[in-house]
Order: C-alpha cells, then structure tokens, then sequence
C-alpha cells in the first residue's frame, strides 16, 4: 500500500480516531484533513463545555472555540480567569464527579454506529477510553507548540497509537504547503492504521 496515498473508501478503518497533542499542535487542522480524506467527522468533544461557558457565564462563541479566544480573560464575579482555565476547571468538575472519562462518554452518546469520527481535545488518560470502544489514539507533536501550563491538557502518553510530527511551520514551509506535509504524514499513517486492521 502507497504511504502516500489515500485509503479507497471500503478500507475498514476505525470508528474512531483519537487526536491528542498540546494546544496549538495542529489537531484541529488534522481533524479538517481526517474528515476531507476518509469522511471523519469532526465531533467537539468540549461542546457541552463551551456551551456552559457562552450561555451560562456570558463567554462568546470565540473565546471558547479558537486559541486566540482561549487566551484571553474574563472577569466572573471579581475573579480574572483566563478562558482556557474556565473550560478546564468546569471540566475538572464534571471529572471529579463521574471520572477522567466523562467527556468521551458525552461526545460519544448517541453517534451514529455506520459513520467515523474524530476527537480533538483528548486529554488525560481518555484515549484508554477511545481504544477499549476500537479507536486510535494519534498524537500530533509540533515543535511550535509548547506544552501547557495546565494539567488538564495533559494527556496518558501510554495510550498514544502513532505520532505524527507537524513540524512544516517549525521548517518555514508556507502555510498550504505545511498543510501539505500534514496531509502527507495522515495518508501515511492511516495506512499503517488499516494494514493493522486487515
């Protein structure tokens, strides 16, 4: 099989894949190539998260959604909070009461068995959950993109299937070539994925 070239549709290939990485690594984006190439869908597996947050504490849709957003502050009730540690902490409570592995368990209900689809905000040891359902679990490492300082967007690296390195902006690639060179190294890797799955 080409390393390089894209699946042919009745390729079995998983129900699920899992994208973890730190913030700013180029999840979102492997989610777009996912869903161009094989027909992943892209679920949000921080909706209900985000919802809380723009209907509940007055955030917009973009502090909760783009990284830009997430970076910026927000005074609730005398308290300067950084977007990002809203979404984080409310989620570090829905955990506290029903586990780490509460927001797949959400993402998940109700998706429709004959589709696929992809996570992008797999954090802590979630991608056990995605694995245990059949899933693959691909970090997405750039060298652009430090590590946070919030431990709830670390993840279990133990429960990472494959890597792929998004180093294209890191080697002064323009843009669409970057995306390119992700593209590429998807292909390749969701190949390695299905010849594992034959």
């Amino acid at each position: 099989m080409n390393a390089h070239t894209p699946l042919p549709s009745i390729v079995k290939l998983p129900t699920y894949v899992a994208l973890c990485g730190n913030p700013k690594s180029g999840k979102s984006e492997a989610q777009k190539i996912l869903y161009e190439l094989y027909g992943y869908e892209q679920v949000d597996d921080g909706f209900v998260l985000r919802e809380f947050a723009v209907n509940k504490l007055g955030l917009s849709w973009d502090d909760v959604q783009t990284q830009a957003g997430k970076a910026r502050f927000t005074d609730i009730l005398g308290k300067n909070w950084q977007n990002r540690d809203i979404l984080g902490t409310l989620g570090n409570q829905l955990e506290d009461m029903f586990g780490e592995q509460i927001m797949p368990f959400i993402a998940t209900r109700g998706l429709d068995p004959a589709k696929r689809y992809s996570f992008g905000s797999v954090r802590k040891t979630q991608g056990h959950f995605f694995k245990d359902a059949g899933g693959v679990v691909i970090q997405i490492m750039n060298p652009i993109a430090p590590p946070s300082p919030y431990a709830f967007d670390k993840f279990d690296h133990k429960a990472v299937d494959y890597t792929i390195h998004n180093d294209g902006l890191a080697r002064h690639l323009p843009v669409e070539e970057a995306r390119a060179d992700l593209k590429t190294k998807i292909v390749s890797v969701m190949n390695q994925v299905a010849d594992v799955s034959l």
